[in-house]
């Protein structure tokens, strides 16, 4: 069933036509990942009327859709959902976390059921390939022109990639240069091949026009960081695993996945506490981290669990500022996990940074009185969105 996010009972969609709004100040964001698998030629027709896109972003806690329509170089919102995908998984004996094994008739099925309630109309689709199935890393070679740094890719792949480089898909952007040093940064990403296959099987099953596959951190910061200039860091805590990615100047730096999810803190206060996992993740929204005295033994099983993600999440990034003359300078809270009360605080509190929750909504045309269903779901749908949001810039 659909998840309510409007009004109890509802269902998890919004459908309007937001053409009298006043568009918001456009800002595009180049990161040409998969640049070669563009399996359609919608952007020739863009100058012909109206063209609406489907972001879809498929999880192993739920799916979520978000439906833009592109009108006069405005990005507007017409519908999004969001699907719980545990019952769709278990028919297929799948543990927590690996629905990429799923049956594509199972991902068929749940496209198929989130589509229908959230009403998308729209059949150009852009498909994220989450962290966990993809790798992106940053390797140094010397300072040439790019052609030969193109002929040399495939070869310096095999040294960081551990499957085999003849399965999978490469991708690469120059992302730093050093002069002085001879030395250009590259980052190297790779999809196995066989999962973008399937994800073009699923596409056509349910009938979509699959204009592009892009791993979600790239969504990510297209949705969160477009026209930003600094050097930020964006938590994305996911169900099952949390993601780190590192982005100065709109080009992602760094990347990292960790097997802390949320749903972690949801089992711990169902265990420790003798409460069912509904009113347990209520407690994670309505309490979290606060300090109360009465909220103690709540946030007492909570903070340890968040400290030690932290923990890993500050490695990373000490790293990462030891390595670079360019610092993290903010961090920008995504995913499920972002909604639990009081994160923004104890996040800024903890790194010594500025903190927020992103907003991947405030790149796109919103009616006025959605705004605060908007900023209370924004966390779900970054990814989403972010997919979305590729046919309108760049290429």
């Amino acid at each position: 069933m659909c998840i309510s996010r409007v009004s109890p009972g509802g269902l998890c969609y919004t459908e309007a036509v937001f053409g009298a709004l006043g568009a918001r100040p456009e800002t595009r964001v180049d990161i040409p990942f998969l640049k070669h698998f563009k399996f359609s030629s919608l952007r020739n027709s863009f100058g012909r009327g109206s063209i609406r896109f489907v972001g879809i972003d498929i999880g192993s806690d739920s799916a979520k859709v978000v439906q833009l329509r592109k009108e006069r170089e405005r990005a507007i919102l017409e519908t999004y959902g969001e699907l719980k995908t545990g019952h769709y998984f278990a028919k297929d004996s799948l543990a927590a976390g690996s629905f990429l094994g799923a049956a594509d008739e199972t991902l068929v099925n749940i496209l198929t059921d989130i589509m229908r309630e959230a009403k998308i109309t729209a059949t150009n689709a852009v498909f994220s390939i989450p962290a966990t199935a993809s790798f992106l890393t940053v390797i140094p070679l010397p300072l040439v022109d790019r052609d030969e740094i193109a002929a040399a890719i495939p070869f310096e792949a095999k040294k960081y990639i551990p499957i085999p480089i003849k399965e999978v898909t490469l991708d690469w952007d120059v992302v730093g240069e050093s002069k002085e040093e001879k030395r250009v940064d590259v980052l190297l990403a790779a999809v196995p091949t066989e999962l973008i296959t399937k994800y073009q099987h699923v596409a056509g099953l349910a009938r979509l026009s699959l204009d592009a596959v892009e791993i979600e951190s790239f969504c990510l910061a297209r949705a969160l960081l477009a026209g930003e200039r600094g050097v930020s860091a964006i938590i994305n805590w996911g169900a099952v695993v949390a993601t780190l990615t590192i982005v100065d100047h709109e080009r992602i730096q760094a990347n990292h996945n960790f097997g802390r999810g949320s749903f972690e803190i949801t089992n711990a206060l169902s265990q420790a506490l003798g409460v069912n996992l509904e009113r347990a993740e209520a407690m994670k929204r309505e309490i979290g981290l606060s300090e109360k005295p009465e909220d103690r033994p709540t946030a007492g099983i909570i903070t340890p669990i968040v400290d030690a993600a932290f923990a890993d999440y500050d490695r990373a990034m000490t790293a990462y500022n030891r390595a670079s003359a360019r610092h993290i300078e903010r961090i920008v809270l995504t995913g499920g996990g972002a909604n639990l009360a009081g994160l923004v605080g104890y996040t800024a509190k903890r790194f010594g940074l500025a903190a927020t929750i992103g907003n991947p909504f405030s790149r796109t045309v919103t009616p006025e009185f959605l705004q605060s269903v908007l900023n209370d779901i924004a966390p779900h749908f970054a990814v989403a969105t972010g997919a979305a949001l590729r046919p309108f810039g760049p290429s």
